[in-house]
């Protein structure tokens, strides 16, 4: 059974923001620079938000939202998609191959097992449950999900973008994407044997030459009640190509010190030695273990002796600079003097490019005991920084935007109770935050590896209608590296873990650095499309 068509999108250049409330008809034909001038979008729900062009052409999407699941899982699929069965007769028919849920209906149908680990997933999604799909002996588990067909024609080279959960099971099960051009033999382009939790694929496919369709398929081979694999978030789009000219602007990112002084002297003598020097560099929170003068002093000195290359350094309010005995205002006062601010919210222009930094306006570690919520926003400090989000999008500005706590499914280990309440109120910061689409967020506060999958992920806000959201990226940790652990928990990482980011702004897009300054090298990028150029 397939639905009605609603939400795959058809475009010339992808506005990112319209991905709610406008069909691929409504879509037809507009261009970057219109969808840039539309800065205020209204959808048919009545939600407001901001339509940003950014330099990325998508073909065709999906998300799974838009299916209704009115006992909380279903075997319809979108219009357009197909499910092939096959090895099996018995087990659970809720079970019976692909199906729609959501990540709540589903631990709450068999339990975690890290299921909940998905931080990529939004809303619905597709799964595939072998665990407690309860098979006989002889029975296995072959289930394929298949796209509709996305018009690749005049194309030579395409990249099919999905976010993935995978957790391997016995042998021989495993998994693979394929594709099929125009009704031809299948070509597999990924196989999964192996855990891969919380991944985003992105895989560059070459389009025969005079090839019109493609069809994408998900396959779950030979399973026998193992675990499980869910995709959400499935795009076709142009690839960015290769990175041309220097960056116009760099900015190093850092968190987490809490006394781990040397660990920050030999980051920041790493990140002046680099090619591309920094302009600035975004301390995000954590910079002291405790809010005691003492500790500020033992860190300015670390600051003096190994000063950051570009004399711009900036600061936000973490936990630990709300920690000890003295009250709230005394350690609000004592950030403030240290950064020369006024206000606890800030914003510095770094070669053209707009940094926002947001704090907390108050914590009382003598009433909480170290125990979160830790970010209060007043109203005036949501206002400022919405009206100048909303500057930025009629520049056509990306805006790098610092808060130390992490915001819930966002990056790793934020499916955690733990870092599900760190906002006051977390509802009005999203409002505010969620309209926009040229923001790339930057929280810290978990000390998660940067080698996780989910490193970087991205915020989604329902209330706004914008349902593109925004990037949000872990800034790793000066001192410790964890892993997520359990449910809820997490631990520590063996040895001496530093790691950070480095920022680099190019014409087409902003590329963010993943660096391990224990080993001395790069882990890892990712590339996000910036604000696209008006025309005329």
């Amino acid at each position: 059974m397939a639905l009605p068509a609603r939400k795959s999108l058809t475009v010339l250049t992808c506005a990112l923001a319209v991905t709610l409330g406008i069909t691929a008809a409504g879509m037809s034909g507009v261009s970057a620079a219109q969808g840039s001038d539309r800065v205020a979008q209204q959808n048919k729900a009545g939600k407001s938000y901001v339509d940003q062009a950014l330099t990325e052409t998508v073909l065709w999407s999906e998300d799974f939202d838009s299916v209704p699941t009115p006992t909380d899982f279903t075997h319809t699929l979108p219009e357009g998609w197909s499910k092939e069965n096959a090895g099996f007769t018995t087990g659970e028919a809720r079970w019976a191959g692909w199906a729609i849920t959501d990540i709540r209906d589903w631990t709450w149908a068999v339990g975690t097992d890290k299921r909940h680990y998905f931080t990529r997933a939004h809303d619905k999604l597709a799964v595939v449950e072998s665990q407690h799909q309860r098979l006989n002996d002889t029975d296995r588990l072959n289930t394929a999900l298949k796209s509709p067909a996305v018009d690749v024609k005049k194309h030579d080279r395409i990249v099919l973008g999905f976010d993935s959960h995978y957790r391997q099971g016995d042998a021989p099960q495993h998994a693979t994407v394929s594709v099929s051009f125009d009704g031809g033999k299948p070509v597999e382009l990924r196989r999964y044997d192996a855990d891969k939790l919380s991944s985003h694929e992105a895989i560059t496919v070459d389009v025969p030459e005079g090839a019109r369709k493609a069809v994408f398929t998900w396959s779950y081979k030979d399973g026998h009640n193992d675990w499980f694999w869910a995709i959400d978030n499935a795009r076709v789009s142009l690839p960015m190509g290769e990175v041309e000219g220097e960056p116009s602007a760099v900015i190093d990112v850092i968190s987490d010190i809490q006394g781990g002084i040397d660990n920050y002297k030999s980051a920041v003598k790493q990140l002046n030695d680099m090619p591309d020097p920094a302009g600035a560099m975004f301390v995000n929170g954590d910079f002291v273990d405790l809010g005691k003068q003492e500790l500020y002093d033992e860190f300015e000195a670390a600051r003096k002796e190994v000063p950051h290359a570009s004399g711009r350094d900036y600061y936000t309010i973490g936990n630990h600079e709300m920690l000890g005995p003295e009250g709230s205002e005394a350690y609000i006062n004592r950030f403030l003097d240290f950064t020369g601010q006024d206000k606890v919210w800030r914003e510095e222009i770094v070669d053209g490019i707009p940094n926002i930094t947001v704090n907390t306006e108050y914590y009382s570690d003598v009433d909480r005991k170290g125990v979160e919520p830790y970010v209060k926003l007043s109203d005036e400090q949501l206002n400022w920084l919405d009206s100048r989000l909303a500057h930025w999008a009629k520049q056509g500005k990306p805006v790098m935007l610092y808060n130390h706590q992490a915001v819930p499914y966002t990056v790793t280990e934020t499916h955690s109770s733990w870092n599900g309440n760190d906002y006051f109120d977390l509802e009005a910061f999203t409002k505010v935050v969620g309209k926009y689409s040229n923001i790339i967020m930057f929280t810290s506060h978990t000390h998660q590896s940067l080698k996780a999958e989910d490193w970087w992920g991205r915020l989604r806000a329902e209330a706004t209608g914008n349902m593109r959201g925004f990037p949000v990226v872990n800034t790793g940790a000066i001192k410790n590296a964890t892993e997520p652990h359990g449910d809820h928990q997490s631990r520590r990482l063996e040895g001496n873990n530093s790691s950070g980011l480095r920022v680099k702004v190019f014409e087409d897009r902003v590329r963010v650095e993943a660096w391990d300054f224990v080993a001395g090298k790069k882990i890892k990028h990712v590339d996000f499309p910036v604000p696209a150029k008006r025309k005329g």
